[in-house]
C-alpha cells in the first residue's frame, strides 16, 4: 500500500533542523552515495560526549523517546527511513522536549555515510519487517549483510539488541549472529516471561502481547 504524504511534509522537514541531524534525500546508487562521509559531529550536536547507541527503524519515536528519557546519560540517535514517519517521531520528541535523542532520515545502508567508524555503543532492532520471501533476504536487518556494516559502525564491544513477535525471523537471526562473528549472550523465547524490569515496551510489543503473541529477544555483542 502507497503511503500517503503527509501535508506541508518537505517543508516541516525543512525545519526539522532541531532534531533532524541528517537528511537522505534520493539518489540512484548507494555505493556512490555513501563514498562522501558527512560523520555527525556528536559532541556539537549533543553538546557533551556520552555514549551514543542507535535505534534503528525507530518509527514514531516512542522506543526511542522512553529510552532517552530514562538513560539521560546516553545520546540516542533515531533512524527511520520514511520521512512520512519520522517527522511524526520529532514532533514527539519536541512537545517532551528531550535533549539527548536525534533523528536521521535515511536507510540502514546508508548509515555508514553519516556514523563514524566504531564509535556506537548499542544498536537496538526493535521489530524490523521479516521480509519472509527469499527473494528479500539481503534486506533484513539481521541478514550478512547489515550485520557487516554493524562491525563496522560499533565500538570493540558494542552490542545489538533485537525484538521481534516474528518465530521464524527470530530463529533466522539468531543463526545469522553465529554465523557471522556475533556472540549471542541472551535468546529469550517468552520476554515477558523474564519480568525484566529494565525492558521497555515498544508500541509494537504492546499490541503484540495483548494479541497473546510471545516476544523474543536476542542480545548480542561482536566476537573477538
Amino acid at each position: 500500500m502507497r503511503m500517503r504524504k503527509k501535508s506541508n511534509l518537505d517543508t516541516r522537514i525543512k525545519n526539522a533542523q532541531d532534531y533532524l541531524i541528517a537528511y537522505e534525500g534520493s539518489f540512484s546508487n548507494v555505493n556512490e552515495f555513501i563514498k562522501d562521509k558527512e560523520y555527525i559531529k556528536y559532541e556539537d550536536v549533543f553538546k557533551n560526549s556520552n555514549p551514543i547507541h542507535l535505534d534503528v527503524g525507530c518509527g514514531l519515536g516512542g522506543f526511542a523517546i522512553d529510552i532517552a528519557t530514562r538513560y539521560k546519560d546516553i545520546n540516542f540517535i533515531g533512524v527511520e527511513m520514511f520521512s512520512n514517519i519520522i517527522i511524526g517521531a520529532i514532533d514527539k520528541a519536541r512537545n517532551v522536549k528531550i535533549t539527548n535523542l536525534k533523528f536521521l532520515n535515511c536507510r540502514c545502508e546508508c548509515l555508514e555515510k553519516y556514523i563514524e567508524p566504531h564509535s556506537i555503543e548499542k544498536i537496538y532492532l526493535n521489530f524490523s519487517n521479516p521480509l519472509h520471501n527469499k527473494s528479500d533476504e539481503k534486506q533484513r536487518l539481521t541478514s550478512k549483510r547489515f550485520l557487516e556494516l554493524y562491525k563496522k559502525l560499533l565500538k570493540e564491544d558494542g552490542m545489538i539488541v533485537q525484538k521481534t513477535d516474528d518465530r521464524d525471523f527470530f530463529e533466522y537471526s539468531l543463526n545469522s549472529f553465529k554465523n557471522n562473528g556475533y556472540n549471542v549472550l541472551e535468546e529469550s523465547w517468552d520476554l515477558a516471561s523474564l519480568n525484566d524490569k529494565d525492558n521497555i515496551i515498544t508500541e509494537h510489543e504492546a499490541k503484540y502481547m495483548k494479541e497473546g503473541k510471545k516476544i523474543y529477544r536476542a542480545i548480542v555483542l561482536i566476537g573477538k
